[in-house]
């Protein structure tokens, strides 16, 4: 008992004098200086200095060589980083959570890479990381999914489809509209604009220009046929259904090829229609054989040998669109009042011209017509009396008689002219003198029968109206043109007055101007 009292006693006045306290690990509760952790934070026990942790101060006794920083492992400093999560580096080694390393691909990271990488600015390789599912697809699934994109690729069709029949709708309509296009007056071309929108409404020749196989636009020696072309491309745009065109370039050549038509000043319509129909057929013209004697007399009383004659003779050399729609053949006979032997001959003519005053004066010494109407104004004339008129026989005497080679001398003779066939349009020149206009009413009908007034009767008899050009002024010379057409599209009527076209509203409404030239087209 003394014993242990004694050394009981030494152990205590020990502890007293060198106030020994133990250090004691936080990880694995011991006094042995942290061997098992290799470093570690020591603190005081929490039941000595009042629960008060140790100074931040490092152990002197724990080996340097775990001071040292080194990646991937833990730290001596006494300071612990938390995470933002709030817990720190020990804690999750203790409950065995990854530390996120930052840019560093493990292998299983690197396995999600697509092999495909790309190259920068600078050239090097960047990974491109695909956001897909890297599980595969069931064959259900897949097919699914195909499903799916046929359906949108066939949706996709079916919109285009409908924009292009869309699309394709508006030409169509746009292309049932007329084209009623008019022609700007650029100095007193108003002759000029009314006679171009009755030819346009010629259907064969406005269908032969704009026919590329049938007209080459690459001869420079087709000029006026160039020229004309390029007014018929817009006046029959497919785009432009209506406004107005300035025909300035073919006014140009116009005045280059005849200076009849050249300035400011006004001319006649009828003088331009012969020029132009003349000068096209020069220009198309594609004859069989270089012979051009229009006029052939061949001296033989049979009348069907001078007949053939004078076809095989001209239309060998005259090939055109121009001969084939506008030119018929006249037919005149010229019979010697001693003999009694008659000669004939035949000739080409694009259009007839009928003198109205004429006409007048001609029932009227018939005795079928007074010259003037109660009213004192000039009486009407029928069309028809234009071609009763036309195929009158004349007495040639005096000075105008005629030489006959069987009497071998000069001899009175009957002379007439008769149409011995029709062409496929007809041109009819109402004339009203020049100077001042003889102002009378023609009455004409839209359809014209003319069985007993053309010799070749098995040919064209019948004719339709399609167009009138209408003289407005107290001269042939002066005042305004117009042109009343029937539309080659809708077979409507219209009135081109230059720039503006209207459509007619009254029956016949032509017959309210002095119809001066009629277009006739064959039924």
């Amino acid at each position: 008992m003394f014993l242990n009292s004694k050394y009981t006693i030494i152990l205590f006045f020990t502890l007293f004098i060198f106030n020994f306290k133990t250090i004691q690990c936080d990880c694995c509760k011991d006094n042995r200086g942290c061997n098992c952790c290799k470093g570690g934070k020591a603190s005081i026990p929490n039941n000595e200095t009042n629960n008060k942790p140790l100074k931040n101060k490092p152990l002197k006794n724990i080996n340097p060589i775990f001071t040292s920083k080194k990646p991937n492992t833990i730290q001596t400093d006494t300071s612990i980083e938390k995470k933002p999560n709030g817990i720190n580096e020990k804690e999750q080694i203790e409950k065995n959570i990854e530390i996120p390393k930052k840019n560093i691909i493990t292998k299983e990271k690197y396995k999600k890479i697509d092999n495909e990488c790309i190259k920068d600015n600078e050239g090097k390789q960047i990974f491109k990381e695909k956001v897909e599912h890297h599980k595969k697809l069931t064959k259900k699934e897949q097919q699914e999914l195909e499903e799916k994109q046929k359906k949108l690729e066939e949706e996709q069709k079916l919109e285009e489809q409908k924009k292009l029949e869309e699309e394709q709708k508006k030409l169509e309509e746009l292309k049932k509209l007329p084209n009623l296009v008019g022609l700007q007056n650029i100095g007193a071309t108003c002759y000029m604009n009314a006679t171009l929108q009755a030819l346009s409404n010629t259907n064969s020749l406005t269908e032969y220009f704009l026919n590329p196989s049938k007209f080459n636009t690459n001869n420079p020696n087709k000029k006026m046929s160039n020229e004309y072309y390029k007014v018929l491309k817009n006046l029959w745009s497919e785009t432009k259904k209506d406004g107005d065109y300035a025909p300035h370039d073919f006014k140009k050549a116009l005045s280059e090829e005849n200076p009849l038509f050249a300035g400011v000043q006004a001319n006649d319509s009828k003088d331009l229609i012969n020029f132009l129909l003349e000068r096209f057929h020069q220009e198309l013209n594609n004859p069989k054989q270089n012979n051009n004697n229009n006029n052939v007399d061949v001296n033989q009383m049979d009348e069907n040998k001078t007949l053939m004659a004078f076809i095989s003779n001209y239309f060998n050399a005259n090939q055109s669109i121009i001969n084939n729609s506008f030119y018929g053949i006249l037919e005149t006979k010229s019979r010697c009042s001693g003999c009694k032997c008659t000669k004939f001959n035949f000739q080409i003519y694009s259009f007839l011209e009928f003198p109205l005053q004429q006409v007048n004066q001609y029932f009227f010494n018939k005795g079928g017509k007074p010259l003037f109407t109660k009213d004192g104004k000039n009486p009407d004339v029928n069309l028809y009396e234009c071609f009763e008129y036309y195929r009158k026989v004349d007495i040639l005497n005096g000075q105008n008689q005629m030489f006959c080679n069987i009497c071998n001398g000069n001899r009175d003779t009957y002379y007439g002219t008769t149409i011995y066939s029709l062409p496929n349009y007809l041109i009819i020149n109402l004339n009203r003198g020049k100077g001042a206009v003889y102002e009378c009413k023609v009455n004409f009908p839209e359809e014209l029968n003319l069985y007993n007034y053309v010799s070749f009767t098995k040919g064209i008899t019948t004719m339709k109206l399609y167009a009138v050009i209408c003289h407005l002024g107290p001269s042939s010379m002066s005042g305004h043109f117009v042109a009343y057409c029937r539309h080659r599209q809708n077979n409507k009527w219209y009135k081109y007055n230059d720039s503006f076209v209207t459509e007619c509203t009254k029956d016949k409404e032509y017959n309210e101007g002095m119809p001066y030239i009629l277009f006739y087209k064959a039924v």
